[in-house]
């Protein structure tokens, strides 16, 4: 019997129709990790007079994953539309580029796709259904632009036969040479004003959803999903120059800065090409020391994502590729 080696354990991802109902995860995520662990709450008993527990009960199983890799043009419209929200996409004239818009509400349910997921190779392998990504987000500098975050789904069935022939999603990164950052004062003006000295910046949207546990002997892990407050926060590092300490007024003000997070990829067909777009309206919520980044004199802000009723979302993604559906 061959040894299960680290090295050969892949990872597949199949869209549901129904959340929690399993289906055939024929994608290949080649840009994205996903490290899955089993997770329980297990109840101990010990009865009075006796040093050692006599008994075990299972209550919850579940799992819970870590997300992470390189932020890609493709494999991004597949996280976001479980972690943010899911809009099918729409085809820009008659060419092959697609763009997929992910937008979460304010005051209503997020429509969500949630995830078959195999993991494993030809030694053993597992699966487990209603894959939810609870918490998506983005770092970015000179060097690197990867993602990061966190998946839940319900409990592992173990020593499968994973789906065969899966389709590989075409791997189009987004290279940080392909990224622009502009901070605008008005969401009309998005876009408008670029900054030329931000050094990194940092995206988190986490504890999107909550597992519900109903008492019910038909289900083996947890039932449905439910949405809850979600922790939004924009971290970014600037030269202290005019630009950097521009957002000191802002601090004072409780004013909203709108920024956009723009990468620019190859061409799809003319005129389309390769777009990852992140619009945020943000407000200051701490401030960071002053520090050297590189012989550079920098200092971090760090914002809320806020609603702005004028435009109607607290923030949005669009990304344009090539996939006609997920």
């Amino acid at each position: 019997m061959p040894e299960r080696a680290s090295l050969l354990q892949s990872v597949q991802v199949g869209i549901e129709s129904t959340a929690g109902t399993a289906v055939a995860a024929n994608k290949k995520l080649a840009a994205t990790s996903i490290e899955p662990s089993i997770k329980s709450n297990v109840n101990n008993f010990k009865p009075m007079g006796q040093k050692f527990t006599t008994l075990t009960a299972i209550g919850k199983e579940w799992v819970e994953a870590k997300v992470s890799g390189q932020l890609c043009y493709t494999d991004w419209a597949y996280l976001a539309a479980s972690g943010m929200q899911y809009t099918a996409p729409v085809q820009q004239g008659a060419t092959a580029a697609y763009k997929y818009v992910n937008t979460p509400g304010q005051s209503a349910e997020d429509t969500v796709k949630t995830l078959t997921v195999e993991v494993g190779g030809s030694a053993r392998a597992h699966k487990f259904a209603y894959g939810l990504v609870t918490g998506l987000g983005y770092t970015i500098d000179r060097e690197k632009a990867e993602i990061k975050g966190t998946l839940i789904g319900q409990r592992i069935t173990d020593g499968i036969t994973m789906t065969s022939s899966p389709t590989q999603i075409a791997l189009q990164p987004v290279l940080p040479s392909q990224v622009d950052i502009f901070a605008d004062t008005t969401s009309a003006g998005l876009g408008t004003t670029r900054l030329l000295r931000v050094l990194s910046i940092d995206f988190e949207n986490n504890d999107r959803f909550n597992p519900v546990w109903p008492i019910d002997s038909s289900q083996t892990s947890f039932a449905a999903h439910v949405e809850t407050e979600p922790k939004s926060t924009f971290k970014v590092m600037m030269e202290a120059d005019s630009n950097g300490m521009a957002m000191l007024t802002n601090l004072r003000a409780g004013s909203s800065v709108f920024f956009r997070v723009q990468a620019t990829g190859p061409l799809i067909a003319t005129p389309y090409t390769y777009l990852w777009k992140h619009d945020i309206c943000a407000q200051v919520t701490d401030v960071g020391d002053f520090s050297d980044k590189d012989g550079v004199y920098a200092i971090e802000w760090t914002f809320a994502s806020v609603y702005d009723a004028t435009w109607g979302k607290a923030f949005t993604f669009e990304t344009t590729n090539a996939l006609t559906a997920l």
